[in-house]
């Protein structure tokens, strides 16, 4: 499917301004005691009512009349303790003109926003809709905190990306709205190629793929990750070398807003549109591309400059877009393949351990185009998961809902868009199955109804 270039019309974003001290009391074992917490948020606020707080923010900085279309994504949703509540966008979009819309949420770990914008691309170029919303927001809280030292992810202080003695990244968290429409090459505005979307699997680097299959030219900018730890980042730059010379200057949002988990996709692309050019500094990565570590004002995309944004996520989803003035390249849906498939891992949930067994024998003869894993709950923590108050790291990765997905695709050995959609699974949002199966495009489509440990899985719906 050929595809027109879309255009970022508004911005609307709440994020931080400066790094804090955790707003609890942390573990006396914790590594982590900063955050960089969104400015103009009351500190008070918690849970459901901090999501919606910063997601009215974000909101609030687009203009909006009517009730247009919105496609929702989260790492974690208000998090907490009703962990298989936590995406129930009754009551996250509550106050708004979406609140009893039921709408799933993209959820796959850091790609989750990422994954919100390649649906909003489908529905845009296929004519569904005119003009779409996008929203990814994700909230601190102690029992997201707690699961990453679980992982022993985070790092102490703050400090220079992508260099050998990282271990780690330092928690923030923000809402980011992207408001889209059809591209028209005299408005002036920048504009999206991609998303492309893939998984890490054995012997398949997913990020190397993904920016392969984007092919990003005249890139003047990379924005990546670089939240560590070392192994991370030295697989990130050797993807990055590959296709994008090393004189191109690479940044991460980390520097000035924390590791945002499912909003951190569609901040990288939101600043890609609007902060393309930071000035250099004498800093360098490991493998010596330039770091641009500047701060505001920044000036706006010029010319034919086009910037790529990147991402990574714990899960092994990867992807890759590029924000440009306009592009006169049209997007071409390629079709995923087959690698190497692999038996996981041990599995702590029973409803995980029966997609994994049932995914080998439902393997398609094809590979799909598009991989949509439908969740109705996220997977709850077995009791036996946690070990000293805190959660097993493999109780982590599972409960994480984009884990289900991708553990599908690693089942496969598929390198295709693998996406996962948390919530009421008679929802499509905007029809979406629909426009893809229209343009052409073969939907693999799994079900996992009900909640708790026992759910019923439905294969190929």
């Amino acid at each position: 499917m050929h595809t027109d270039p879309i255009a970022i019309k508004e911005i609307g974003l709440a994020a931080a301004r400066g790094i804090a001290e955790l707003p609890w009391k942390p573990h006396k074992r914790n590594v982590a005691t900063l955050c960089y917490p969104a400015a103009g948020i009351d500190s008070s606020l918690s849970g459901i009512a901090r999501w919606q707080a910063l997601v009215k923010k974000a909101l609030d900085g687009v203009g909006n009349s009517g009730k247009p279309p919105l496609l929702v994504a989260s790492c974690n949703g208000s998090a907490g303790e009703h962990w298989e509540e936590a995406f129930d966008t009754r009551d996250l979009l509550a106050g708004t003109v979406w609140e009893n819309d039921c709408l799933p949420v993209f959820s796959s770990s850091c790609a989750s926003g990422i994954h919100a914008l390649y649906a909003a691309r489908e529905l845009l170029t296929s004519g569904a809709v005119k003009e779409v919303l996008v929203l990814a927001a994700d909230i601190l809280a102690q029992s997201n905190h707690e699961n990453f030292e679980s992982l022993r992810v985070l790092a102490e202080k703050p400090a220079l990306p992508w260099q050998s003695t990282s271990t780690g990244f330092i928690p923030g968290e923000a809402a980011v709205v992207l408001k889209l429409s059809r591209a028209n090459s005299d408005d002036g505005l920048p504009t999206l190629h991609g998303p492309e979307l893939g998984s890490d699997l054995v012997e398949h680097d997913g990020l190397s793929d993904v920016i392969e299959r984007l092919s990003p030219s005249n890139a003047t900018m990379i924005y990546g990750q670089g939240t560590g730890p070392y192994e991370n980042d030295a697989a990130e730059l050797a993807a990055f070398a590959a296709f994008v010379d090393k004189k191109v200057p690479v940044t991460t949002p980390l520097s000035h807003f924390g590791h945002t988990l499912g909003a951190s996709s569609l901040l990288s692309v939101a600043l890609a549109a609007i902060l393309p050019s930071l000035p250099n500094s004498e800093d360098k990565t490991t493998d010596g591309r330039p770091i641009c570590r500047g701060g505001p004002p920044w000036p706006p995309l010029r010319g034919n400059e086009s910037v790529l944004a990147t991402c990574r996520a714990l899960n092994g989803a990867c992807a890759a877009t590029s924000v440009e003035k306009i592009s006169h390249a049209k997007a071409q849906r390629r079709k995923g393949s087959w690698k190497k498939s692999v038996t996981p891992g041990p599995l702590m949930s029973q409803t995980l351990k029966r997609l994994a067994s049932e995914a080998f024998e439902h393997r398609p003869a094809q590979p799909p185009d598009v991989l949509m894993l439908r969740l109705e709950r996220p997977i709850a923590p077995l009791p036996s998961a946690v070990i000293g108050g805190r959660l097993l790291p493999s109780a982590v990765l599972e409960i994480t809902p984009g884990f289900a997905s991708q553990l599908i695709a690693r089942c496969w050995g598929y390198t295709g868009p693998a996406l996962c959609l948390v919530g009421s699974v008679e929802v499509d949002p905007y029809g979406l199955r629909n426009v893809l199966r229209e343009s052409g495009a073969d939907v693999f489509q799994v079900n996992l109804r009900g909640s708790g440990d026992n759910r019923a899985i439905e294969w190929n719906v």
